[in-house]
This record gives structure tokens, sequence and C-alpha cells, in this order.
């Protein structure tokens, strides 16, 4: 049986716990501010990409590592591994799997051992794909046969989340100064979504935000028959303990799950959706 490799991008979001745990790969970003270029997870957290942009930071800009790093980093798991599966941020925001791609295509025959799969998603949705993969190869499925099941998982997953505002969503490129300062002005919190991996507006709740957020957990989950109750991810950028413990308190409330699992975003997603973000993640039937 050919031994089979699970990588990833650091911006699943997942526990460092569960990558030791289950040897999974992981490729780290990059975040550039007006100080420096950081290595997300290594050399800058979300805490610290959230105070200095609250403290008159003017950019975190965020970048995939180059063709070159992964073509390294994928020959280096090939030494261990026969074959390996690389489960990748959405291309529609990110050239993480563009860059990945193009590694393979560089690799010759080696390339051929490498199978990258774009998630169509971010943060913990990511996460459920790669959770997934990991139990397909502990039940012994090979590389393709496991790219082949996350393809058809990429549909059934739903990644979403509720932003305080739209300022760093503006100062991403996300959206519009416009729009930014309409959110602003009359209390708006926009919740976004990922769809075909493009990242769209689903909603938006007016009102104080703590009150806003209980609406969304709400809306995501209020029809549940449909959900696979096996795993929920909370994840967060700069929110309050107190205020993750009454989002966790009002999801079992509202669906039981055998595991909700709490995570703090990566710097990489926290520079780009600001504090006070907070997403409930899950996988549809």
């Amino acid at each position: 049986m050919k031994k089979i490799g699970i990588t990833t991008d650091c911006v699943c979001d997942l526990p460092e716990a569960f990558y030791r745990l289950h040897d999974i790969g992981i490729v780290y970003f990059y975040i550039t501010t007006d100080t420096g270029r950081f290595r997300d997870g290594f050399e800058i957290a979300s805490e610290n990409v959230i105070e200095y942009l609250e403290n008159g930071g003017h950019k975190a800009e965020t970048n995939a590592p180059a063709p070159e790093e992964y073509m390294g980093f994928f020959e280096n798991a090939l030494k261990k591994y026969d074959e390996i599966v690389h489960i990748s941020i959405t291309s529609k925001v990110s050239n993480s799997c563009p860059n990945a791609a193009a590694a393979v295509e560089k690799m010759g025959e080696n390339g051929k051992r490498v199978h990258v799969v774009d998630s169509y998603h971010l943060s913990t949705g990511m996460g459920h794909m790669v959770i997934k993969a990991v139990e397909l190869r502990d039940a012994g499925k090979s590389a393709a046969e496991i790219a082949e099941e996350l393809y058809s998982m990429r549909e059934r997953v739903s990644t979403s989340f509720i932003t305080m505002d739209a300022d760093y969503l503006y100062r991403n490129g996300k959206t519009s100064r416009f729009v930014s300062r309409l959110c602003t002005s009359f209390n708006l919190h926009p919740v976004l979504m990922l769809k075909d991996g493009r990242m769209t507006l689903k909603t938006i709740k007016v009102g104080r935000y703590d009150k806003a957020m209980l609406r969304y957990v709400r809306g995501e989950l209020r029809i549940n028959r449909r959900i696979d109750k096996t795993r929920l991810f909370i994840t967060y950028a700069g929110c309050s303990v107190k205020l993750v413990n009454e989002i966790r308190a009002e999801t079992e409330r509202l669906c039981r799950f055998d595991e909700v699992i709490v995570t703090k975003a990566s710097a990489t997603v926290s520079g780009n959706c600001g504090p006070g973000t907070l997403g409930v993640l899950f996988v549809y039937e």
C-alpha cells in the first residue's frame, strides 16, 4: 500500500495539535506590514496583526508562498511519502492553488505524485476537508480517490462569517470605501460566504454587534435537518472569551453536534477580516 501524505495551507485554521497528531504538512503564508515581512504562525499571530492595525498600522498584505517554495515543500515531503494530497485555499481569493499547481508542473515526473485540490473554501471550511482527507487516508484510500472525494465534498461545505464592519475588507480591496462608510454610519454588519469559491455578501445584520452575531448563528443553523451533525467549527478573530462562549452556547441550543471545536483564525485570515470576526462552519449531509 502506498504511503499517502496530507498537506495543506496554514489558513485552514485547525489547531496545531491536530497537525502533529495526524502528521499533516503545513505551508505557511506571509504577511507584509509597514515594518517588514513575517511568516504566519512563526513570526506573527492573529492578535499581533489586529493590534498592529488597530494602533495605526496602514497595511497587512497577505501572500501565499511562491511556486519555488511550494516546489521545495513538495519535494521534501515526497522523501517521506509515495504520493501527496495538498488541500489549498480557494483559488478565487489567493494565489496559493495556482502557485502550488505551477510548482507541480516544474517537478516533472515527481509532480505526478502530487494532487493539488482547490478546496473552494478558506479557514475551517478548508479544515473540514483536511479532516476528511485524513479519515480517507487512514481508511486506505488512494491519493486519487481522496482527491475525487474532496472535490465532491466541497459543494457541501458551508463557510460563512460575520464581520463587525467593512473597514478591513475595504483596506484589503474586498469592498469599496462607500460600502465601508455605509456600514460604519448605520451600524451594519456584513455576513460573507464562500460560493463557488468566491467570497460574496450573503446578508447584512443591523444593530448592536453581539445581538447581530447571535442572529447570524440562528440564521445559519435554524434549518438543521440537512446539516451533518458530526462536527461544527466556531472560528474567530479578536473576540472576547465571554462572547465566544455565548455563541457556543447558542449553537448547542440550536443544533446538537457530536463535536464543537473553537479555533482562532490565522494571522492571514484575521488581517483580511479584522477584529470581531466570527464564523460557524459546518458540512451538509
